[in-house]
This record gives structure tokens, sequence and C-alpha cells, in this order.
């Protein structure tokens, strides 16, 4: 075998005269060879070096890596020559081109266990999966629902050689086990595509891997399917269709923002207007949005990929989320300069964003002059309406929740149609911040947030508890829900 060219992702090979290895050719199922052209043609431990046409097809790549669970190398050859070796390579390999059951070793148990962990994910609709170390062995968990439930547990040498495997699809190094390390791969499920983001942290039991589910064909729900009250549905679709303003979605990881600003993204999503997006990671790629993604080892920073958009002349500009000064700088600026910038803040109610744009460095002025309105935002499951009950408010929740009027309210219960929980779906809860001048004026003047709640409630607003609240009498949602998002105060 004969490299050519130069860098690594340059190199061609000289197919000529190349003896194939029948261990090193049936690493890559026939099926996956002859469909996208490949030839594996070299191994070296963990690592495979496969000749294709086509070096730049991530998705081919990607495939292999997950079919044969070790590092890939690609390098060029020409089409032809690749598939005149093909015609002969698996049909002087025994049995086919499928390795043996042996051929796997002692990885078997390691790659089931991880297949089946992938299954189990994208039937459940999982957001995240979580294999987690112990004293003897681990566990598998999956987030459905915002609830991790237990999948399987793993015996200590098994849970070993899944956080390998694990490893080894995401291209991470496997032989270092003292360091955070982050990775990727893709999962292929029922014809769909899922971008699986890895995160591995070294702890006292052994390394924790933490693997985010993005399925790229989920679709985007509209303003009216998020569960917004009709009141402020209204008022909120006035601001996000201003020609210009600072609107930040605010809650935890996890409580829905992302979703929320690209609903609002869609319906501004119109051929006259120049939509922008940066974002880490890009979760749902919708058509007609020029979608960043951030990469910071390239220099590709929120702030820099907001100043390059800003010299695009767009209409409207979505930050994935304000981490920093330099990023809050630029977007409120964006704002002042007669953009409609969206964005999400790590915040627990909508009043108390003032503090966090103020501790990111953001000048008072520049808010009272750019900020329109501030969503906070929670998601709580839904009753199944098959099996939920009604039954009598028991006193003690009454007295926690401050609820006198109300003598039942629907309970779960659980049945086959939601899994035993009781619980199907989620659906969020809202408040909303909206400025006007009197808020404005009190920003600038140097109000607290706790003077802006009391100003802003004189304007309409309440509390997310409210809103929480109108679900449970609705029957959409229980107070074991409420009380598992949101800080309960004992009323006084």
């Amino acid at each position: 075998m004969i490299l050519l060219g130069g860098g690594q992702r340059e190199s061609r090979v000289d197919l000529a005269g190349l003896r194939l290895e029948p261990a090193v050719v049936r690493r890559v199922p026939r099926q996956l060879a002859v469909r996208y052209d490949i030839l594996s043609i070299a191994s070296d431990g963990n690592s495979l070096t496969i000749a294709m046409p086509d070096i730049d097809d991530e998705d081919a790549i990607d495939r292999v890596r997950l079919a044969t669970g070790m590092h890939v190398q690609a390098v060029r050859a020409p089409r032809e020559a690749i598939r005149r070796l093909l015609a002969h390579a698996y049909d002087e390999l025994p049995h086919g081109s499928t390795p043996a059951p042996a051929d796997r070793g002692d990885d078997a148990p390691a790659i089931g266990a991880v297949e089946t962990m992938h299954h189990h994910a994208a039937v459940s609709s999982a957001s995240d999966i979580h294999v987690e170390p112990a004293s003897e062995g681990g566990r598998i968990r999956q987030r459905v629902d915002g609830i991790l439930y237990d999948v399987m547990a793993l015996p200590q040498g098994l849970f070993a050689q899944v956080v390998s495997r694990i490893k080894l699809l995401a291209g991470m190094d496997i032989a270092d086990r003292r360091q955070p390390q982050d990775g990727r791969y893709t999962i292929e499920s029922g014809g769909r595509s899922i971008d699986a983001r890895v995160s591995s942290m070294p702890t006292i039991f052994g390394e924790k891997i933490a693997i985010r589910l993005l399925d790229h064909r989920v679709r985007i729900p509209t303003l009216e399917n998020l569960g917004m009250p009709e009141n402020y549905l209204s008022r909120y679709r006035r601001v996000v269709h201003a020609p210009h303003g600072f609107v930040v979605a605010c809650g935890p990881t996890g409580s829905g923002k992302t979703t929320t600003l690209y609903a609002t993204m869609v319906e501004r999503n119109v051929d006259s207007q120049n939509l922008c997006s940066v974002e880490d990671p890009v979760e749902i790629r919708i058509p007609g949005i020029a979608q960043v993604q951030v990469n910071a080892r390239a220099g590709l920073t929120f702030a820099a990929a907001l100043r390059a958009f800003l010299r695009q002349d767009p209409n409207v500009l979505m930050v994935g989320e304000m981490r920093d000064a330099e990023t809050a700088g630029v977007a409120v600026r964006a704002a002042l300069s007669g953009q409609l910038v969206l964005t999400t803040l790590h915040t627990n109610d909508a009043p108390r964003t003032l503090e966090r744009l103020l501790e990111l460095g953001v000048q008072r002025q520049s808010i009272a002059a750019a900020l329109t309105a501030v969503v906070s935002q929670r998601l709580v499951r839904r009753l199944c309406v098959d099996c939920r009950q009604w039954a009598a408010l028991r006193r003690d929740v009454a007295d926690e929740f401050g609820v006198r009027d109300l003598t039942h309210a629907y309970e779960a219960f659980g049945c086959p149609k939601c899994g035993g929980t009781g619980y199907r779906g989620r659906t969020a809860i809202f408040e909303f911040l909206f400025i006007g001048d009197a808020i404005r004026d009190a920003i600038a003047q140097g109000a607290s947030s706790v003077q802006v709640a009391a100003l802003a409630r004189e304007e309409g607003y309440e509390p997310m508890a409210a809103c929480g609240m109108r679900m449970v009498r609705e029957g959409e949602t229980g107070f074991d829900e409420l009380r598992r998002v949101l800080l309960v105060e004992a009323p006084r």
C-alpha cells in the first residue's frame, strides 16, 4: 500500500497491487462498504484506515465509526479502483462480509449493551443518556420528559467496556481517563438520524458519561402549541413582530427556552427577511434560517459570529445563550442599532433577568433602552388523560399552595399507555414581563428586580405559579409537578 499526498485529510492511496487482509476488510460490513464505496485497508489497534472516493463524506465516515467502534481515518482512492476490489474482496472471505461473533472478541457484550441503550433511547424519545459509575459496576439511565429512569445495571467489567465503546464512537481518547472530554457521533435507529453529543467526566468510581440526544427532524411547535396563555400570546406576538427589540427567554437548563425561541423564529421566517442564529449546539435545523454552530477552538465564538452576522444586514438575530460580557454587549448593541435580538439566560424568574444582565456588564441605560420582553418558563409533565383520577385535595397540599377555593383536583395514577408514570408528554408554564415606559424609566433610575416586579404587577404581570395553578385547575398537570419545578413559598 502506497500513501500519497500531504496532510491527513488530503492523503490518497495507490490501490495497485494492494493485498487485502480478510480480517481488516471485514471490519466494515459488506452492505455499508458497497453502498458508500468503502474499502477497509489497514487496522492498527483501535484505528481503522479506509479508502473512499469522497473523504469529505462525514456521514459515511460516521457510519463506519459506529459500525466498527474504531477511530476511522479516510484516505482518497479512485471510485472505480475501489469497486473493482470490492467486487472480489468479500467473496474471498469466509462467511461473507459480516464479522463472525468471535471477531468482536471481548467487546461483544459492550457492543450489544450500547446498541440496546441506543434503541431504548430512540424508542422512548429520550433527551439524554447517563452512564454512571458506582463502587461496583454502574448503571445506565435516560431522561424522558425531564425525569431520569433506570434502563440497565452494568457489572464492573462490562461498565468499563461500555464507557470505552462510547468514547470510541465519539472520537475521544479512551486511554485518557483523568481529563474531561467531549465528542459526538450519530445514532441510526428506525430510519432516524440522532446526533449524540458526549461528555465524559472522571469521578472517584470511574468515568461518568452524559450523552445529549438531538433529533434534527423534530418538528418545531408554533407559538400557539407552546401553551402560552391567550392574553399574553397576543402581546408577545406584537413584541416579536416589531422591527427591533431585545427579547430574553430565561429559565434553567432543560426548561424549553430554545424551543420557544425556535418557535419565535419560525413565526418571523418569511422570504422577505434575513434570519440568523448562533447556537451551541444547533438543536434543530430550520430551512430558511442561517444557523451557525459555535466552534471556540476555531475562534468562532458567540461574539465573533454575531459581529460577522451584523455585517450581513440581518432582520432577526438569535443568540443561543449569553454566557459572557462580550456576547451580551454585542447582542444589546445589535438590538439598539435596529435588529430584533432573541436570546436565552439562566435566571430563576423574569424580573431577575435585570440583575443577570447587569452582572454580565451591560449598562443599566442600555438595558432600559433595548429590553422589550422577558419570558420565563419551566416544563411540567402532562397528566395522562386515560388514567388521571379526580380526588379530594389534601389539607396539607391546600395549605402549601395557599389554595382556599379548590376541594378536588386531578392526580397521577398510572396505566399502560403512560408506562405507569401517570404522565404523558410535557407542556410549559410561563411568566411574561413586558417592558413599557414606566418599567423602562424605573430600570434607568436604578430600580431593583423586586421593585420592577411590583411595578409590573400593576400592568398585569403575574408570577409563574399562577400559570401553573391554572393548569392544575384545568387538569393538565398536578400539584406534584408544580412542586418539582417551582419554589413554592408558604403563604403568609
